[in-house]
């Protein structure tokens, strides 16, 4: 149980640390629908959810025998960090008439759920993040039973953190405000996307 709850804590302190996938939920909830934010953190999750398991059956140990496979998923991922900071910054540069009554378009539910899958998925430093964490929490032949439950631990606390992130910024208030200053706020989030995916091109 002590080892659950440290590695709980260490995927807290992890999920609140601002990055594409905080960016990303939080985008979606105040531009688009609280459904859409929920389904985006949900990808999200998942994808955390598929790191998780990879480090806990060892990829990280394939990564690097073939350094290579790192290589193709970093540069796919910030290449796909750009394209999504590209396209917000695009949206921003649309002449909208636009007040706080009007009608937010969802993001259709595949595309909400994708885009947060394919944000985290595209960083593949989670799995040996994950790996190194695991091992050296769960030691080197740990029980089926202990890494279930770390792989639980990790899956359900994104799931909260981003139902969470999601709930909170997708009420009235947040909306309207963004609504307001949407040019500066897409520009200001198309930015840090593009400065995520730059760091993920550049630190090969």
């Amino acid at each position: 149980m002590h080892t659950l709850l440290t590695l709980a804590v260490i995927q807290a302190a992890l999920l609140a640390i601002p990055g594409p996938d905080v960016l990303l939920v939080l985008q979606t909830a105040v531009s688009r629908t609280r459904r859409a934010a929920l389904l985006a953190g949900l990808g999200v999750s998942l994808s955390i959810g598929v790191w998780a398991a990879f480090a806990l059956l060892g990829i990280s140990v394939l990564f690097q025998a073939f350094p290579w496979i790192h290589t193709i998923i970093k540069v796919a991922g910030g290449l796909y960090l750009l394209y999504l900071g590209l396209t917000i910054w695009r949206s921003s540069l649309q002449t909208r008439q636009e007040d706080a009554h009007t009608v937010i378009v969802p993001l259709n539910d595949f595309a909400a759920l994708r885009t947060g899958f394919l944000t985290n998925i595209s960083n593949p430093k989670a799995a040996i993040f994950f790996g190194s964490v695991f091992s050296s929490l769960l030691g080197a032949a740990p029980s089926s039973g202990l890494k279930l439950g770390a792989w639980l631990v990790v899956f359900g606390l994104s799931c909260l953190w981003f139902t969470l992130v999601a709930l909170s910024m997708s009420t009235t208030k947040p909306q309207q405000a963004y609504l307001k200053a949407r040019k500066a706020i897409d520009r200001i989030g198309g930015t840090l996307m593009l400065g995520f995916g730059s760091v993920l091109l550049l630190n090969k």
